[in-house]
């Protein structure tokens, strides 16, 4: 007997604030990642990402494009890598990260792939505020994470807000 195919992620895009208690905090988390973009060196090549990994509203992790901490690691996988390793681990399995750019998920854009960090650390939520845009790469990170399970929210009513410290990139 074949095995059952895994569980679809879901995907919701949130255009506007509701007042939900869900979106505020959607919004609060956000903005912390968007904290994080703005610590990384500007870049001519490469888009400035904030990352956050949270379990229902316990900060567990935090990364950023560049972070001098692990420099050769792309803003997801470096705030993942420190999750897994840090002190709140047991965390992360079931997790929410946040991301202010959709994550890379070919190993032409970086060796492991930020969608495989969080596939396997067993993130079950990833909410982005920005697709990759397709002038910089072909990005299928939303799509590899559904195929995985993993519910992806792009959080659209942000979507200038992390994208304003890339301007230089889009123009």
């Amino acid at each position: 007997m074949a095995a059952a195919p895994a569980p679809r992620g879901s995907y919701t895009v949130i255009g506007h604030d509701d007042g939900s208690k869900e979106v505020e905090e959607h919004i609060e988390f956000m903005r912390l990642a968007m904290m994080q973009a703005a610590r990384a060196a500007p870049s001519a090549q490469a888009f400035r990402v904030g990352v956050l990994v949270i379990n229902g509203t316990q900060p567990i992790s935090e990364g950023h494009s560049r972070d001098p901490r692990a420099p050769e690691l792309h803003a997801a996988a470096a705030a993942v890598a420190k999750a897994r390793s840090g002190p709140l681990a047991h965390l992360v399995p079931g997790a929410t990260l946040y991301t202010t750019m959709e994550p890379c998920s070919s190993a032409a854009v970086s060796r492991t792939p930020c969608t495989t960090h969080i596939i396997n650390a067993r993130i079950r939520r990833v909410v982005i505020g920005v697709k990759e845009p397709e002038s910089f790469v072909n990005c299928r990170g939303v799509e590899t994470l559904r195929a995985a399970g993993v519910d992806v929210v792009h959080l659209l009513l942000l979507q200038e807000e992390c994208l304003a410290t890339n301007i230089h990139l889009l123009t």
